[in-house]
């Protein structure tokens, strides 16, 4: 490690800590490999995924301590983390010709300290890693020091705006007024398997890796409890199905599903619209950031509740209004754009009990065509309340219950990528998680943490961009993923900055 990383904490501290680490080391065991159960089909979807390199999640955690910290304290951390997440120490293999899910056989932790050279390079690396599906681990960590920043100075601007599109710079820490007591930086990075995480684990799990830093640093005793469940998807299955029995006894709804279905087909690319990728343009999945300052997010989140709309429909509302003004420019105007738009949805919030313990993948979408006006802009919380409504209606309905019921009805494909690369890509996805503060804490006696950025590779054909969009410590952060397959660089960022243009428009 770095010698500014790594120098000497406390004596006391450190001779503790060390101790501590021996004694709870002999303590780790080793997965055994046995057996849970096979994988469900979006497990194994993404292990397809997996494979070939693409949707792969990554997050990074700005963390500020209060000592340096030292590379075997991160270690033991990360490796109680394994230990205690049961989502994390599983692996996949063949039994029979069916994939399945068994414990990992594998218990070393994937964990590298990088010089700070390499900090703009990490999350680009984590969204095409290549994990050892058959042992384990399909989770990794990178811990990169940031000597450059010290304290973070108070920031005015409305937008900082961070673009990785084409160096991969690191989200500079969120400025914060209570950093004098922990005055050492740090780049603190995850790599996932989608298969074994969503978003919500995923920000879990963030949580967890602080809390357990935060003790290691303390020399807090660490017991064997483990944190969560790894679930499988039984109680989202028989809700599905429930719902595919009614679509096979109603010819009307099977023949709106077909209908929808087909028309997707049918629908151009919105994108290839406005833009021709050149011949021999090399695909990539790339990234654009923007965090909103805490005055403009408070603006933001009170316009939106006087509004009565959800912060997800203004955003979703804000999008096509962007993406409107970007075909006016390309000279493709017409009166009304039908714009496909896919929005992860949790699953858990169909299920019955507390549902805080649930780990593991556990995602889907609801999928709408918002019939947006070429004058949105000067309707646009009209427009808004429409998007919402429409949204929750299908949110309540359980519309993406309905949909993958359909897709049972569908013949199998063997490569999953190709049969979902028969529809038309729509021409965004959200990810949207609300306010993640709880989720990921503020830090401890030792930590804080200042900011949590995540981002997902859709360098296929599955994927045009992904908004990925949340709350923490009362900023609004979002990133954009962008294929370089259907977007350019320079209209990803002429699309973000007309978003965040009209934000401060609309709430004004």
């Amino acid at each position: 490690m770095n010698a500014k990383v790594a120098e000497k904490v406390v004596e006391g501290v450190v001779a503790e800590s060390s101790a501590r680490a021996k004694l709870e080391g002999q303590k780790m065991p080793d997965f055994d490999g046995k057996w849970l159960r096979e994988a469900s089909k979006v497990e194994k979807f993404f292990e397809d995924c997996h494979q070939k390199g693409t949707l792969l999640v990554a997050y990074h955690i700005n963390l500020n301590t209060t000592v340096p910290l030292q590379e075997d304290q991160v270690k033991l951390a990360l490796t109680h983390l394994y230990r205690k997440v049961p989502c994390l120490h599983v692996c996949f293999g063949e039994r029979e010709g069916i994939l399945w899910i068994r414990e990992a056989t594998n218990k070393n932790v994937d964990f590298k300290v990088l010089p700070e050279t390499e900090v703009n390079e990490v999350m680009a690396c984590l969204k095409s890693y290549q994990y050892n599906s058959d042992t384990g681990p399909l989770w990794c960590a990178r811990l990169v020091a940031d000597t450059s920043s010290g304290q973070c100075e108070q920031t005015t601007s409305m937008v900082d705006n961070t673009s990785t599109g084409h160096s991969g710079q690191a989200s500079p820490h969120i400025p914060d007024d209570n950093l004098v007591s922990f005055p050492h930086s740090y780049h603190l990075f995850l790599g996932f398997h989608h298969s074994i995480v969503d978003g919500f684990s995923a920000m879990k799990i963030c949580g967890f890796t602080v809390t357990l830093l935060n003790d290691v640093i303390t020399g807090k005793p660490i017991n064997d409890d483990q944190l969560g469940e790894f679930v499988s998807r039984e109680e989202t299955m028989e809700l599905v199905l429930a719902k595919k029995a009614l679509i096979e006894a109603d010819p009307l709804l099977m023949k709106k599903w077909t209908d929808e279905a087909n028309l997707r087909k049918e629908t151009e690319s919105f994108f290839s619209r406005i833009y021709q990728i050149p011949e021999g343009t090399e695909e990539k999945c790339l990234a654009l950031e923007r965090q909103l300052d805490t005055t403009t997010t408070r603006k933001f989140l009170n316009k939106c509740r006087a509004e009565r709309v959800t912060v997800h429909s203004a955003f979703t509302a804000l999008a096509d209004a962007a993406l409107v003004e970007l075909m006016a420019e390309k000279d493709a105007v017409q009166d009304t754009y039908n714009i496909y738009n896919y929005h992860s949805v949790n699953m858990r919030r169909y299920w019955k009990g507390d549902v805080s313990k649930s780990l593991g993948c556990h995602v889907s979408a609801v999928i709408m065509n918002t019939h947006t006006p070429r004058n949105i802009n000067e309707i646009f919380w009209d427009f808004t309340r429409s998007v919402h409504q429409e949204l929750q209606s299908k949110l309540t309905s359980g519309t993406a219950l309905e949909e993958e019921a359909f897709n049972l009805l569908k013949p199998e494909s063997r490569d999953t990528i190709e049969f979902v690369a028969e529809f038309v890509p729509p021409a965004y996805f959200t990810s949207n998680m609300g306010d993640v503060t709880a989720l990921v804490s503020e830090g401890g006696d030792h930590i804080r943490v200042t900011c949590v950025m995540r981002s997902i590779s859709n360098n296929s054909a599955l994927g045009t961009c992904n908004h990925v969009f949340h709350t923490f410590r009362g900023r609004f952060l979002h990133l954009l993923d962008y294929n370089t397959r259907f977007v350019s660089t320079e209209i990803a960022e002429s699309f973000c900055n007309k978003i965040f243009d009209n934000l401060s428009k609309v709430i004004e």
